[in-house]
């Protein structure tokens, strides 16, 4: 029994090697957003704005890791009185990544993996601005390590269409052993993004203190909601 699951892993691994090497070697697809992170998130009025360096963060910790490879990358924290909301924005250019790789480094593996607990999970949430319609979104909750709790929406988006996170529910571990256990995902994303599987991609994730559905349902915070319209999170307006 055991050789034969040793072959039936050898073979897999051997399967997918060569469907790596044959990506490598597909052109890139062209870029969808031409944007600069680092001209987005702009002041918002009623609200207090502050860059936050990415190092001494969660994806910090996993870019320490070898993992994020990211082209441009963004993190602003905005104050309203005892309200606060933290945004996070990673980008990668076609070439650059996995789906597999990038989509695994979400707060049920980072901030898991990293102390975080998590209380509360919901999958592929649909939503809205005032009357503009949201892409689904990624929601959960996580008690940080000094006791704090986080609830925090994410957008993993791949070629400007939502990441899909249910067969991805408990998280993933680091090292060899979370790469055996991601294969099944590869599996899933050859089928849902071909053979060329770096494609363009781009991660938001949104934390606050508050719920993000109150954050979303109050009218007061549409403009801060707006400023993010060009990372493509709304259905009516893709990456520009």
């Amino acid at each position: 029994m055991r050789k034969a699951l040793l072959i039936f892993g050898g073979v897999m691994l051997a399967g997918l090697l060569a469907l790596v090497l044959a990506a490598e070697f597909s052109p890139p697809r062209p870029r969808g957003f031409t944007g600069d992170l680092n001209q987005a998130l702009p002041e918002v009025a009623g609200w207090v704005r502050r860059d936050i360096p990415i190092a001494g963060s969660s994806a910090a910790m996993a870019s320490a890791q070898g993992i994020l490879n990211y082209s441009q990358a963004k993190q602003i924290l905005y104050t309203k009185g005892g309200t606060q909301v933290l945004v996070y924005v990673a980008y990668w250019e076609p070439g650059k990544v996995s789906v597999v790789d990038a989509g695994s480094h979400n707060p049920d593996s980072c901030w898991v993996n990293n102390g975080c607990v998590r209380t509360e999970r919901i999958y592929s949430v649909p939503g809205k601005i005032g009357e503009r319609e949201l892409l689904p979104y990624e929601s959960g909750q996580y008690i940080v390590p000094n006791g704090g709790k986080q609830n925090v929406a994410f957008w993993h988006l791949v070629n400007g269409e939502p990441n899909r996170y249910e067969d991805q529910e408990a998280g993933w571990r680091n090292g060899l052993l979370g790469r055996l256990e991601r294969l099944p995902l590869v599996w899933k994303d050859i089928r849902t993004y071909g053979l060329n599987q770096k494609n363009e991609q781009m991660f938001v994730r949104i934390s606050s203190n508050a719920r993000i559905e109150d954050l979303f349902a109050d009218p007061a915070n549409g403009a801060l909601w707006q400023a993010l319209a060009p990372l493509g999170i709304y259905a009516d307006q893709k990456w520009k």
